[in-house]
Parts: structure tokens; C-alpha cells; sequence
């Protein structure tokens, strides 16, 4: 069995990430194409060899489709979705699910009315370290879990940005973005719900004026804690600390401070605009992720220790180190069928629609996740202590 994928947006997500990902993987297959950039989708649907429309509803209307993977702008993730179940269609959507818990009901009501299988991307908590990890503490090899610490220094606020990706109501910003890889790969490792969030998140340059630093504390069921920390100032870079290893599982050489000084040699230059030039299909980073996964190590999302009750982990290049009472000892990881992440993200939708396994990431786990991100937003606003038991 294969899936036939439509693929609603040809952004960064959708033409650089996820399409090189459906080509290689043994169970997908791009179908079709959507995007309101007339000259993108026109290059997209050259190179792919599929049709290609300029909106989903065209797309949807022509037929012949399995599954959407929706990675359209935050706002039009409901809508988006809704219209793909609609048509009894399967559907992957990016992180986050959407931007508030009313839309999340209308999109858990419509996958369920329909049937249909939804699975959030949020790829890095779909990577094998996380995988490994969960597996490790469901055998009961390593015991109980405590604690899960999460600590990633990046460039992100300093790459070249549209308008709405500095606006946080719009979904900008760290909270929408990146938070919820760390949040997710916390309540996959654990198994465990988020009860109550302590937080503080920061503005520091008023020329970006969203979240660009968080530190949270989140409380889990059984007295597990979990620690969040994020920077995208483009100072410190946390890869130092993770054998330098780039995100994406490839070889990386220090560059502090590069982004911004891209931003700045190119101030003449829109940068909504630089943005396309750089990140859009066919631009160096496509490119450069059209070369394969060949040298590639297991991706990452900055450092993660979990405490357990007799071992520590984390990750390796190619596994899960794990600091027991006898010493340390590398578990090789649980790769899957396609490439990091995102050949993950189409496994966990295959297995549901092959009836091999249940979805985990569903679209009441990604209101869920979506609510922590509320939460996170609501304490550093207010200097409290923001349960989430009955909400």
C-alpha cells in the first residue's frame, strides 16, 4: 500500500522537508501539489512531475489523493484541515496544530466525523533518539522516569523571517515554532500528560518583537518533572555541546553570530524576500537537502537528559547513551522506514491506515501540546503558576 499525498503549501516545510522525504520513502507518493506562489508551484510541479493548483480546494477536486499534508501558514491549519476530511482524506499536519483550542475542537470533531486518521509533524519528536528513549523506559529496562531536561541555543529568530513570523497572535515567534518539538518529545518519552506549566519568555531585541527565550518548568503526571529551555538569539550555539551535530543530523563548523550578520550585509534587501531566495523550493537550502540523507547522522533538537530511575540518557550520533550503575553503553537507534523525521512523521500515518498501530500524535494530542504553549504565554504574562487539570 502506498499514499497518495497532496501537499497543501510548498513553503520551507512542504517543498524542502517533507517532499524529499515522500520521494525516497517506500510507502508515499507525491500526487499532487497546491500553493498560491504561481511561480513556485510551477517549478514544484516541473521538478515533481505533478500536477499543481493554486489553492487546496482546486486540489482537492481533482481527485485521486489518500492524504493531505497541510503546511500552510499556522492560521489556515483549521480550515485547511477541515476541507481534507471533508473528502474523507488522511491528513499530516504541521506543528503547531493551530493557534487556539477552538479551532483544535473543530479539527478533532472533523477527523473523527470523517474517520479519518490525523497525525501532528512535529518531526523531531518523531526522531529516532525519541523513539529509542520512550522505548528504553516502556521495557521498564531503565525504570521509572523523573525528569526530562530540554536545552537548545539557536540562530532561529535571526533566519530571514516573513512579517507574520515575528508576530506572536500570528503564530511567530519561539513558542508556536520551537517550543513545541521540546514539549512533544517530552510527553512522547514519558507517556505523560503536562498538569501545570511555570514560565518565563523574553523579548530582547525590539526589532523582532516576539518570544525569542523561554525557561519553563512543566509538571507531569506521576511527579515527573520537566525542564525547558530555548534561545534563538544566535549567540550560543547548543550544537557545541552535541558533538557538533547539526538539527537536521548533519556535519556542522561553528558560526556564532552568522545569521545576524546575513541580516545585516543584506539590509538592502526585503527580507521577506531574502527568505524566499534562501529557504524556498529550489533555492541552496532545497538544494542541499535534494543531495540525500548520505553521511547523515540521526537529527536532533538540542541537548536532552532523562532521569531515570536507574540510568540517564541521551542522545548519541547514532543511538541513545545510557549512564548506568556500571558505566555508560550506546543503544543503536530505532530508525524507520524513510528518512529522519519526516520519514518518521509518514510511518506513524501509514501504520494507523494499515491498522499496525494506533496514531500517538493525534489532533487531541496536538491540542494538548497546543495548550502548554497557551500556558507557557499565560505564566511569563502573568508571574503564575498556570494548571491545566480540568481546562
Amino acid at each position: 500500500m502506498n499514499i497518495r499525498f497532496g501537499i497543501c503549501g510548498l513553503g520551507f516545510a512542504g517543498s524542502v522537508l517533507m517532499a524529499p522525504a515522500m520521494r525516497t520513502h517506500p510507502h508515499a507518493v507525491i500526487a499532487a501539489a497546491c500553493d498560491p506562489n504561481e511561480d513556485v508551484r510551477t517549478r514544484f510541479g516541473r521538478q515533481y512531475g505533478v500536477p499543481v493548483y493554486a489553492a487546496l480546494g482546486d486540489m482537492l477536486a481533482a481527485g485521486g489523493l489518500d492524504a493531505v499534508y497541510v503546511a500552510s501558514p499556522h492560521q489556515f491549519h483549521r480550515e485547511h484541515v477541515v476541507q481534507a476530511a471533508a473528502r474523507g482524506l488522511h491528513v499530516i499536519v504541521e506543528k503547531a496544530l493551530t493557534l487556539n483550542l477552538g479551532d483544535a475542537d473543530r479539527m478533532i470533531d472533523a477527523t473523527r466525523e470523517a474517520g479519518v486518521h490525523l497525525v501532528v509533524g512535529a518531526s523531531r519528536s518523531h526522531d529516532p533518539v525519541i523513539r529509542t528513549m520512550r522505548h528504553l523506559i516502556r521495557s521498564g529496562e531503565v525504570g521509572r522516569v523523573a525528569m526530562v531536561n530540554c536545552f537548545n541555543y539557536t540562530d532561529f529568530l535571526y533566519r530571514p523571517r516573513r512579517p507574520e513570523e515575528l508576530d506572536t497572535a500570528q503564530g511567530g515567534g519561539i513558542v508556536y515554532n520551537q517550543l513545541p518539538h521540546q514539549i512533544d518529545s517530552i510527553k512522547a518519552i514519558t507517556g505523560k500528560r503536562v498538569l501545570a506549566v511555570r514560565a518565563m519568555t523574553g523579548r530582547l531585541d525590539p526589532a523582532r518583537p516576539t518570544e525569542g527565550n523561554c525557561a519553563a518548568l512543566l509538571t507531569l503526571e506521576d511527579r515527573v518533572a520537566a525542564t525547558v529551555v530555548y534561545s534563538g538569539y544566535d549567540h550560543f550555539d547548543s550544537d557545541e555541546m552535541h558533538f557538533w551535530i547539526a538539527e537536521g543530523g548533519r556535519d556542522k563548523k561553528p558560526g556564532h553570530g552568522s545569521a545576524r550578520r546575513v541580516l545585516r550585509q543584506l539590509a538592502d534587501k526585503p527580507e521577506a524576500q531574502l527568505r524566499r531566495e534562501r529557504y524556498s523550493f529550489g533555492g541552496p537550502v532545497s538544494r542541499a537537502m535534494e543531495q540525500g540523507d548520505e553521511g547523515r547522522r540521526q537529527p536532533h533538537f538540542g541537548v536532552m537528559l532523562v532521569t531515570c530511575e536507574y540510568a540517564d540518557l541521551r542522545a548519541a550520533p547514532e543511538g541513545v547513551l545510557v549512564y548506568g550503575d556500571e558505566g555508560v553503553r550506546e543503544v543503536a537507534a530505532l530508525a524507520g522506514r524513510g528518512s529522519f523525521g519526516q520519514g518518521d512523521t509518514i510511518d506513524e500515518l501509514y501504520d494507523a491506515i494499515a491498522g499496525r498501530s494506533p496514531v500517538l500524535r493525534d489532533a487531541a494530542w496536538g491540542k494538548d501540546t497546543v495548550q502548554v504553549c497557551l500556558a507557557i504565554l499565560e505564566s511569563s504574562r502573568t508571574g503564575r503558576q498556570i494548571d491545566l487539570q480540568g481546562r
